[in-house]
């Protein structure tokens, strides 16, 4: 299969390869692939190639509906699909179906596009490993003895492993930047509200996102063109539309803040690719300044509270009901959000404009801000600390340090692959301001343009 769905989609629209062919490849991969590295819970043969055929005799018929139409898609199995199992990776909903499909499935259905299965995940979302007690772990393709990171794990290794050129994530703390930075793919989290969580799980609400995960940010901004935009059920959507992703300007420079706090800790082995990733973006005429991110701490703690409470407000019936049934790492982050008070709560979600106008007045001078997406590369799956430079961090600071922050808030940021330390992929995490979207993959397109798309890691 060819890398990316672009370059995929270019052959459907010519006739050169059928949808049939390319579906079947991609279930094919599935069954030789998921022994391995668990990435699937619920595959979809027998529907996706029925929609194979569709697709195939539309467009025979002069009806390609666009570079979506005939891709095979993997979804994360916290997003309905009508009359599938959607299990959200935990116990307690093993044999819930879905009795609709969410407003992102249903877009990219429209689009034509061919959903093939269902990911595995971090148990509810609530987790930046995707070591699951339940479904067993996904595991990284480039070292299977190492976590595929979450909690979309199954999405990024089924892109990384050349299964699917497409697949949906969410992002609530990085869960899609994280997984995509270890497994070697692309990653992007929209501004929040630019896509609707209709038909989603939640995890927390205010900073629940659904995304796409690739192999390059070219297909994140096709993806985006499908799924992107208000809807009118969904009362946190925004009128939003993305540019066209033809109307690229290869000539394009932007400037590129540095945050120096947010390189402390990050593992020597990490930092070297991203030096290497600000030489690049020097020689490419971009203009890189050094600035500070305000009020840092306190927006980890706005991060924390806020996701922390409204997780376990989702949860707090079932938690009272059968807390056995849950992980041992998610109950013990679900009871830590009972004890958040309320005017904590209301107080953390009061000043959150306030910090983002802060981060606004400093970075007005900047189009984008980049820096590494995780302190480290993947963890082995055992590993509940690491040690970075001679410190050792708890894994999910070490993963989500970097990301969260843009959870909280709620502004777009992407994380491309820019290279390898000891064998294993190393993610850039590049943010842009709010529903400046198509700048911030514009600009990651370009840099692609120069230095290549992501590695397919063969299985």
């Amino acid at each position: 299969m060819e890398n990316t769905a672009y370059s995929l989609a270019a052959e459907i629209a010519k006739r050169k390869i059928s949808p049939v062919k390319v579906v079947s490849n991609a279930l094919e991969r599935i069954e030789k692939t998921n022994p391995l590295l668990n990435c699937f819970i619920t595959v979809m043969k027998e529907e996706a190639l029925s929609q194979a055929e569709r697709a195939e005799k539309e467009i025979l018929e002069g009806k390609y509906r666009g570079p979506l139409h005939g891709i095979p898609v993997a979804v994360k199995d916290i997003i309905y699909i009508k009359g599938v199992r959607c299990t959200a990776g935990s116990k307690i909903l093993s044999e819930n179906i879905a009795g609709y499909d969410a407003v992102v499935v249903k877009k990219l259905k429209e689009a034509g596009a061919i959903i093939v299965g269902t990911t595995n995940l971090h148990e509810f979302a609530s987790g930046v490993t995707s070591v699951n007690p339940h479904y067993g772990p996904v595991k990284n393709p480039w070292d299977t003895s190492r976590i595929a990171g979450g909690s979309s794990g199954g999405s990024a290794a089924s892109v990384s492993a050349g299964i699917v050129p497409l697949a949906l994530g969410t992002d609530t703390s990085g869960s899609i930047r994280i997984p995509a930075a270890l497994c070697g793919a692309v990653g992007f989290k929209p501004t929040y509200g630019t896509v609707s969580r209709l038909g989603v799980i939640p995890l927390a609400p205010s900073f629940d996102t659904v995304g796409p995960i690739t192999m390059s940010s070219l297909d994140c901004w096709i993806a985006m063109k499908e799924i992107s935009g208000h809807e009118g059920y969904d009362v946190t959507t925004v009128e939003f539309k993305m540019e066209d992703w033809k109307e690229l300007d290869d000539n394009k420079s932007y400037a590129v803040g540095i945050p120096a706090s947010l390189l402390d800790d990050v593992s020597d082995d990490v930092m070297k690719v991203f030096e290497e990733f600000k030489a690049n973006l020097g020689s490419m005429g971009f203009e890189i300044k050094e600035f500070e991110l305000p009020e840092i701490e306190k927006l980890q703690k706005v991060w924390e509270i806020i996701r922390r409470a409204e997780a376990s407000a989702f949860h707090s019936e079932w938690l009272a009901k059968f807390p056995e049934m849950y992980g041992k790492d998610v109950r013990e982050k679900l009871e830590l959000g009972l004890k958040i008070y309320a005017f904590e709560y209301i107080n953390s979600q009061n000043i959150r404009p306030h910090l983002r106008n802060l981060f606004l007045s400093a970075a007005e001078e900047l189009d984008l801000v980049a820096m590494p997406t995780t302190l480290v590369t993947a963890p082995r799956i055992e590993e509940n600390e690491v040690d970075v430079n001679g410190r050792t961090l708890d894994v999910y600071d070490a993963l989500s340090r970097n990301t969260r922050l843009f959870n909280a808030l709620g502004f777009p940021a992407i994380s491309i692959p820019c290279g390898f330390r000891k064998n294993l992929p190393v993610g850039i995490q590049l943010v842009g301001k709010p529903y400046e979207d198509s700048k911030l993959l514009e600009a990651c397109t370009i840099y692609e343009k120069r230095y290549g798309v992501a590695r397919v890691k063969e299985i």
